[in-house]
């Protein structure tokens, strides 16, 4: 009887420590619910709804800009090669014209408009090459430029 009272002892002495535990454990509980409620709640909007938001807002600015089709079905990238043939044109338009002692825009109307544009059409194209590098890299575009 003697080892039974000493146990009884020992536990009743041990009651309140196990109550303080509880306790704790309670405290952590109560002091985490409302971090990991808004935890849940975002990570499941991410998962759930705002992953896909994202994702479709992305592809609909895509599409709706869409520049590796610009590039690649487009003329931009045509700019360089058709304004060296239009100005070797011209420019042996403007001496046939001399030879006949007239303008040349006697036998082309657009000609002064037209040759001014073509001796842009160099810059135009490395201010069209900057644009579309940096529009790409901003976007995370492949290159299609070549």
């Amino acid at each position: 009887m003697n080892t039974n009272k000493t146990v009884l002892s020992i536990v009743e002495k041990l009651k309140p420590a196990k109550k303080a535990v509880e306790l704790s454990v309670v405290d952590d509980i109560e002091q985490n619910i409302d971090r990991f409620d808004q935890a849940e709640s975002e990570a499941s909007y991410l998962a759930y709804e705002y992953g896909d938001e994202i994702m479709d807002a992305f592809n609909e600015v895509r599409n709706r800009y869409n520049l590796d089709d610009y590039i690649i079905n487009g003329a931009t990238r045509d700019l360089e090669e058709v304004s060296e043939i239009l100005g070797q044109a011209l420019a042996e338009l403007e001496v046939k014209a001399e030879e006949l002692g007239i303008e040349p825009s006697d036998i082309l109307y657009n000609f002064d408009d037209l040759k001014a544009r073509v001796d842009n059409a160099e810059s135009l194209n490395r201010d069209a090459f900057e644009k579309y590098q940096e529009t790409r890299q901003y976007a995370g575009f492949n290159d299609f430029w070549r």
